[in-house]
């Protein structure tokens, strides 16, 4: 599944969107899975899009607008979720629930703190491209120095 959207969103993320989108009624928002994702809109139409070529998931604008869309699962979505994507994230839930409090504490701390420093990481590597763009585009804008 990676491979069909140009390894943008991964097969854990593919579930997940079923997850999201099964346990929100069997439609969601794309600007609710972009800000709970922290995903590009790209990302995240990328795996709208895997969704909708297997048939599992239409995309359309919001009731009364003509921005914004809504992904709803269709009927082959919605069992596919139920018999796949649901019980993968029950299971996950069970592992979690199987460790000490402690634990459960001590991987929240660290996935929080890892969260922040990506993060940051990637606010870093923003500015930098963004940077690099100013320069590019005032070489480009410099007369030759034929």
């Amino acid at each position: 599944m990676a491979g069909e959207t140009n390894n943008a969103v991964s097969l854990v993320d593919f579930d997940r969107m079923l997850v999201d989108t099964s346990t929100a009624g069997g439609s969601i928002a794309v600007s609710r899975l972009t800000s709970e994702w922290f995903y590009s809109k790209q990302t995240i139409n990328s795996a709208i899009k895997t969704l909708t070529a297997r048939g599992f998931a239409t995309l359309e604008f919001a009731e009364g607008s003509r921005k914004n869309k809504v992904v709803s699962l269709t009927e082959e979505g919605r069992r596919f979720a139920e018999r796949y994507a649901l019980p993968a994230l029950k299971a996950e839930q069970r592992a979690f629930g199987a460790l000490e409090p402690c634990e459960q504490r001590e991987i929240m701390r660290l996935i929080g703190k890892f969260s922040q420093v990506l993060g940051d990481e990637c606010e870093t590597f923003k500015r930098q491209v963004a940077a690099e763009g100013q320069m590019q585009d005032r070489r480009e804008g410099e007369p030759c120095d034929c």
